[in-house]
């Protein structure tokens, strides 16, 4: 989730106009979300784990209400045999995961170790704390029994949108979650958004382009390394975008409490009937608007197979400078060590509520790519 938007989104004044983007069908309907929404909060939600304070109950930092409930909604309807969770925060999203996916294998990737939830399942593996790896320099091909087919990778890690598509395209995922996914200025990264936005030649805001470090270290230090990209840069990210790509859904805000959002859907209900909601349900939700900032532009993403659209032909910026990247492609060998295997949960090194000022923002943020 987004940290710093939310300060200054209620003032913000969008310089230019998007139009919304979606391609093919989205996995689950507006009308099955609605059907759905009030058995998630009483059945589901309030049952989270909360933590020992206001900022843990309501995982301040990480995915809100609006975004558990699209995550759940998604692999309920998905089914996936494995999940693949870039960038874990609390916890919170990984246990969403669970309820949603009960016999799912779920792979976690973040530089510290959740300290709200850890997965116990004895198939569940994490790469955190001494084992991090980027997703992009994991050798999936030594995760034992990994059906990438059947797999949905999960990414909130604040690292370019656009780039994380392209990793995962390339290594055999096509089915994919991404919780941030708004355009320039509002972005930490360039997202999947920015680059459907490209597609249609909507290229306001998106000349100044992330270098993909994101959030340089777990600290939460802004480290920003940009550069800057012409039209025709974009035009050719725009048409990878489109050749790469058959569903883009973009779920829709519950509700929009009058917020400047660029290029949305219409929300799901409207803003008295969302009022009423929060109020039917307010030991568990923030007040109206506060629930409505937070919503990030939530996206479901269903990529070409192999045979359609080979990695390889696809465009990508080529001026990248994060320590340590090995790029788009991936380099899978034979040989398999143990960090890229994961480490069963009973392994992991007990996290405290010490560190929860220290909270990594989510995994690639690492100036420890491949560690």
């Amino acid at each position: 989730m987004l940290r710093w938007t939310s300060l200054f989104l209620s003032n913000i004044k969008v310089a230019y106009a998007l139009t919304p983007c979606a391609i093919g069908e989205p996995p689950v309907s507006r009308a099955r979300m609605l059907a759905d929404l009030s058995y998630f909060i009483t059945e589901v939600y309030t049952k989270r784990p909360q933590g020992w304070s206001f900022a843990t109950k309501f995982n301040m930092g990480g995915t809100g209400f609006m975004h558990q409930f699209y995550l759940w909604s998604l692999v309920r309807a998905l089914k996936p045999k494995h999940i693949i969770e870039s960038g874990a925060y609390n916890g919170l999203g990984t246990w969403q995961l669970r309820q949603a996916a009960p016999d799912a294998q779920v792979i976690v990737l973040s530089p510290k170790t959740p300290h709200i939830y850890v997965d116990q399942h004895n198939d569940s593996r994490y790469f955190t704390d001494a084992h991090f790896r980027d997703f992009s320099s994991i050798n999936w091909a030594c995760v034992d029994g990994l059906d990438r087919a059947s797999t949905v990778v999960f990414i909130d890690d604040h690292q370019s949108g656009y780039r994380r598509m392209l990793e995962a395209h390339a290594r055999g995922f096509h089915h994919l979650i991404f919780d941030d996914n708004m355009p320039a200025p509002q972005s930490d990264h360039f997202s999947v958004k920015g680059a459907c936005a490209a597609s249609k030649g909507e290229f306001g805001g998106l000349e100044k382009w992330d270098d993909f470090r994101g959030i340089k270290d777990d600290w939460g230090r802004w480290q920003h390394g940009q550069f800057n990209v012409t039209k025709q840069q974009l035009s050719m990210v725009g048409s990878s975008f489109l050749r790469a790509v058959n569903v883009y859904a973009e779920m829709p805000p519950l509700w929009s409490a009058g917020l400047p959002w660029p290029g949305v859907q219409p929300p799901l209900m409207s803003n008295e009937e969302a009022k009423n909601f929060v109020g039917q349900h307010n030991e568990q939700l923030r007040d109206f608007r506060t629930e409505a900032i937070a919503y990030q532009g939530f996206l479901y993403v269903r990529t070409k197979p192999w045979y359609q659209v080979k990695p390889w032909s696809l465009y990508y910026p080529e001026k990248i400078t994060a320590n340590g990247y090995a790029g788009i492609q991936p380099s899978e060998v034979v040989d398999c060590d143990q960090l890229d295997r994961g480490v069963a949960p009973a392994l992991l090194k007990t996290t405290k509520i010490a560190d929860d000022w220290k909270r990594n923002h989510g995994a690639g943020l690492s100036m420890r790519f491949g560690v």
